[in-house]
């Protein structure tokens, strides 16, 4: 395949879209794997830690798959129109570490965390899949099903934390 076909996105507009919706995942997962090692040893239920070591596993998967998809576009990844959901993400995270010594507190705002980025990703990797229908490059399209499938099983285990976290307490 040579290289136009492989940066043919469709319109502009779409390929514009397309690019900044990959490029805010992008971003939302960076910051996600810079800082859930930092809250790792913080948390003090067992099944939280789990899930945490867990979600930085996949992330580092999502995060190659995105890598692939920029490289398969011919792009360069960005993070330029990242500042309103990188102060988003912050101020979580800073509210987070302000209550590391109320243990409870602590945990639930970790879980609180954890399910705002599901969310973010779960809706980006299904706008993305529906923005990639019809590209001439049938890997992006796989390769944003694995990850929005990754994205669908770690909000399933993020609810069954929950569930068994609210029981414990």
């Amino acid at each position: 395949m040579n290289k136009s076909s492989k940066t043919n996105l469709g319109s502009p507009k779409k390929q514009a879209f397309f690019v900044d919706h990959l490029n805010r995942i992008y971003c939302a997962k960076s910051h996600l794997a810079e800082r859930l090692p930092e809250i790792y040893e913080e948390a003090g239920f067992s099944d939280l830690k789990q899930a945490i070591k867990e979600t930085i596993q996949t992330i580092e998967h999502q995060i190659a798959r995105m890598d692939e998809i920029f490289e398969l576009l011919n792009l360069q990844y960005s993070f330029e129109n990242c500042n309103s959901l990188i102060l988003f993400l912050e101020k979580t995270f800073s509210d987070l570490q302000q209550q590391f010594s109320d243990h409870e507190l602590r945990d639930l705002l970790i879980v609180t965390y954890l399910y705002q980025q599901e969310s973010i990703e779960m809706a980006s990797f299904r706008i993305l899949q529906i923005a990639a229908a019809g590209l001439p490059e049938p890997k992006i399209t796989q390769l944003l099903k694995e990850n929005y499938e990754e994205a669908k099983s770690d909000r399933a285990l993020l609810m069954a934390l929950t569930d068994k976290y609210i029981k414990s307490y």
